[in-house]
């Protein structure tokens, strides 16, 4: 019998691996979900339900065929041909991750120290270049214990943003409505989450990976809810403290639409210690998925040379000064065009399969374990 503290490590690995860099400090969440008002309601719900269901499949599918590594996992849902452009599509959605983290990291210096947006991210850089270096192992080895901490404050400072802006929060719910949104199409509001999820799919790999103790359907259906349902409270919470200031949100023009969660606390006028509290351990997110993202790239540039030496550090370099640049651009426009035509690519080439080989083999045909079959 698998024990429940094995199932909730499952669960929670998938929340490590989506409420990272931009979902900490609100921006996904704002533009996939509070930008179309009261029917973000809806968008949420949908959200909630996919990020259950698809672990349900993912993970059913790992444990019926016995491919928990990442590589066999997706080219056996979409060919060894596809597969080459997904990884293509995979580093280039996590130097866009790097991108971000490193855009939020620089925002805040600047918005707290208030020094010039550049200075911060020549900051933000040194920091990341020494934390890899020296606390690279450290980061990956709390990783889960950070999780815990990262969605514990989080739910701290949204439910005090939304305590002390209820009357904001209520009168958005009750006038704001834009059906929508960014999409320019009527039923935005239900595309926006699905494209969300889509690109956000690329953490049930590394779930899939710490998933081989889970003995029954059962085990990775109660792993799936714990991942599932808490996701859906975090953007609940995130998407209810936002939209009391809609208008400053949406507009790419405030300061606050880079850094939601952290401008809601200081408009909410929440205590002082609170918003001490949310921004140390915002760097500590940032730098963990910081560090996480740039392991999943060096890692692979060590696998395709085959591990030759001095590889990771100027792979480092290289990734690290290609994502300052994107940085200079804002968190805000990463997540709005960057992220939004990648969710596309992710939609065809992981979502889609998922939602019918994946679905299929696992509750129609199901697959008999095999070993090797798809290469390395």
């Amino acid at each position: 019998m698998v024990s429940r503290l094995v199932k909730a490590s499952v669960g929670l690995t998938y929340v490590g691996s989506i409420a990272a860099g931009a979902f900490s400090t609100g921006v996904e969440i704002v533009h996939f979900f509070t930008y179309f008002g009261s029917l973000g309601v809806f968008s949420v719900i949908l959200a909630t339900i996919l990020f259950t269901i698809f672990p349900v499949i993912g993970l059913e599918y790992a444990r019926l065929t016995g491919f928990y590594d990442y590589g066999r996992f997706v080219k056996s849902l979409i060919g060894g041909g596809l597969f080459i452009l997904f990884e293509i599509v995979y580093v280039a959605l996590v130097a866009l991750f790097i991108s971000a983290v490193m855009a939020a990291g620089g925002q805040m210096l600047q918005s707290i120290l208030g020094i010039n947006q550049y200075y911060g991210l020549v900051m933000m850089y040194a920091v990341s270049i020494t934390v890899i270096t020296f606390g690279r192992r450290i980061v990956l080895g709390a990783e889960a214990l950070l999780t815990i901490i990262k969605v514990s404050i989080i739910t701290l400072a949204t439910v005090a943003v939304i305590i002390l802006s209820w009357g904001k929060v209520t009168y958005s719910l009750h006038h704001v409505i834009n059906p929508s949104g960014w999409l320019n199409n009527p039923l935005g509001f239900l595309e926006s989450p699905i494209l969300y999820v889509s690109y956000n799919l690329v953490g049930l790999p590394a779930m899939a990976s710490v998933a081989q103790d889970l003995g029954s359907r059962r085990d990775v259906t109660e792993s799936s809810l714990i991942g599932g349902l808490t996701l859906g409270l975090m953007i609940t919470l995130e998407y209810l403290a936002t939209i009391g200031y809609y208008s400053l949100a949406i507009n790419p023009s405030y300061q606050f639409a880079n850094l939601p969660i952290y401008y809601a606390l200081l408009y909410s006028k929440a205590p002082y210690g609170l918003i001490i509290l949310y921004v140390a351990f915002l760097y500590i997110a940032l730098l963990t998925a910081l560090v996480g993202n740039v392991n999943s790239i060096t890692y692979r540039a060590e696998v395709a040379l085959r591990g030759r030496r001095g590889v990771r550090p100027i792979v480092t370099v290289i990734i690290l000064t290609a994502a300052t640049v994107i940085a200079t651009s804002g968190l805000y426009y990463i997540v709005a065009v960057g992220y939004t035509y990648l969710s596309y690519a992710f939609l065809v080439l992981f979502t889609i399969p998922l939602a019918s080989v994946g679905a299929y083999r696992v509750f129609i045909r199901r697959p008999r374990k095999v070993e090797g079959r798809y290469g390395d």
